[in-house]
């Protein structure tokens, strides 16, 4: 498997229903197959010394279809089978834009007859310490309420692009860089990636998990988020392309809304 050179048990593979044929090119194969694989009786392991070749070709020698989103295609195939409930926090990072995927048909027909355990098993038992989405206070873009109440917090959150200041941008309502997530102990997320403020930029930096500079209060009555040790609060600059932090003043340029916010989920105090 490229991205990490796995092999596989031929016989196994092809009782797993080999590659999903309506893929298209590249992409989603390597989530498909390790799902599969834990859920339908199997197991990944890494086993140290072992040796696995892996051929590159010189050029790539497909033709990539005009205005298809590869990728994205394969991924809501891979959702539609495999994700079960867990497909939604996909779709909700895509603005729900699915596109045409396909029929699936034969694909969860495979998985039935291969009595494959539930995706939240998954979950459960392989990678229980993956954060869920529907754990969150808070999620989807995070607006200005004040001069830029059509403007978003925005940020890539490749590692690359990590340490970057964070922007704001017109709100577009499609998810991808404008998806964010409030967790219960108030981190503000994007995938791996946290909103990080250690007195210059605030920027994304891989979360930890010890609170500290990635703790934030979101105060859903003035609406104004707080970083819990420096105690400034998250303000808008004046020509509303990115963000800085001061003095709390309750002004409109901090003042911020989550799409969705569930107060319930807090696990932590307003001080």
């Amino acid at each position: 498997m490229a991205g990490g050179l796995f092999a596989i048990n031929r016989e196994f593979f092809e009782r797993l229903g080999t590659y999903d044929s309506g893929f298209d090119i590249w992409g989603g194969e390597n989530l498909e197959l390790s799902f599969k694989t834990w859920m339908c009786g199997g197991k990944l392991e890494i086993v140290p010394c072992s040796h696995v070749g892996h051929v590159f070709r010189k050029r790539s020698p497909y033709n990539w279809k005009p205005g298809v989103n590869v990728l994205r295609k394969n991924s809501v195939r891979l959702a539609e089978v495999w994700l079960d409930e867990y497909k939604h926090y996909y779709y909700n990072r895509i603005g729900n834009d699915l596109g045409d995927f396909g029929d699936v048909t034969s694909r969860v027909e495979l998985r039935k007859r291969l009595n494959c355990k539930p995706f939240e098993w998954y979950m459960k038992n392989i990678y229980p310490e993956l954060f869920v989405p529907g754990d969150a206070a808070g999620e989807g873009e995070i607006r200005n309420l004040g001069d830029g109440a059509d403007t978003c917090l925005d940020s890539p959150a490749k590692r690359e692009d990590f340490e970057k200041p964070i922007m704001m941008w017109p709100c577009h309502l499609q998810g991808g860089n404008q998806y964010w997530m409030l967790s219960a102990s108030g981190e503000i997320r994007r995938d791996e990636a946290c909103m990080d403020y250690a007195g210059k930029d605030v920027i994304l930096y891989p979360c930890h998990g010890a609170k500290g500079n990635q703790m934030w209060f979101y105060d859903p009555h003035n609406h104004s988020l707080m970083h819990g040790v420096s105690r400034k609060c998250l303000e808008m600059t004046k020509d509303k392309q990115g963000v800085s932090m001061e003095t709390c003043n309750g002004g409109p340029r901090q003042m911020w809304g989550f799409q969705n916010f569930d107060p319930s989920k807090v696990k932590i105090e307003y001080v």
